[in-house]
């Protein structure tokens, strides 16, 4: 049972993008559809006036954070860690408290590790942690399901990006509707 059943809120949430990177990315379930969907979840995000943080694991070791994602985020801040679990990671637990935003909406790799060590880490601390599982990837299927499925099981809110839109979006007679449509119809399923 999800411990946060009402709808998402674009004036209560923040995008927190994890360990899109190049060398991550080629190891993991479905690459191309990962990379395409945080795209589309910047693109939203940036329409819809929502704050963004981006994060990438020891990008001396693994490169950075896809430099053609960044680019396309509004003035653009990456917070390089070491720690699997973001809040782990003082600059980023300072970054997004200080956004003011209660509700994360929580995407990137690997699902079992880093995604699921953040998303924990979130709910730990009274944040309400909200999945999108298809801009979520991991070494394995198996290792994905088991991210997603303990997550779950911990309280936060595993959807699909078009579910989590179109919560934020709440109707369809707006410009900010218009806007996003566009995108919604790009997302890879």
């Amino acid at each position: 049972m999800d411990a946060y059943p009402e709808l998402l809120d674009k004036e209560d949430s923040l995008l927190l993008l994890v360990d899109v990177q190049q060398t991550m990315l080629a190891n993991c379930v479905a690459p191309d559809r990962v990379r395409q969907n945080a795209s589309i979840l910047i693109d939203i995000a940036r329409i819809l006036t929502i704050p963004i943080i981006l994060t990438e694991q020891n990008p001396r070791k693994l490169g950075t954070f896809l430099p053609e994602l960044t680019a396309k985020s509004p003035n653009p801040v990456v917070f390089s860690k070491n720690q699997f679990g973001c809040f782990e990671n003082g600059a980023i637990r300072q970054a997004i408290a200080a956004t003011g935003r209660k509700t994360i909406i929580l995407a990137g790799i690997e699902a079992h590790i880093c995604i699921f060590q953040t998303g924990i880490g979130g709910i730990q601390l009274g944040y309400r942690v909200h999945v999108a599982a298809d801009a979520v990837s991991a070494s394995s299927q198996m290792n994905l399901d088991i991210g997603l499925g303990r997550l779950r099981r911990a309280g936060a809110a595993i959807s699909s990006m078009e579910m989590a839109i179109f919560e934020l979006l709440k109707k369809a007679d707006t410009e900010e509707f218009r806007n996003v449509l566009p995108h919604i119809k790009k997302i890879a399923r």
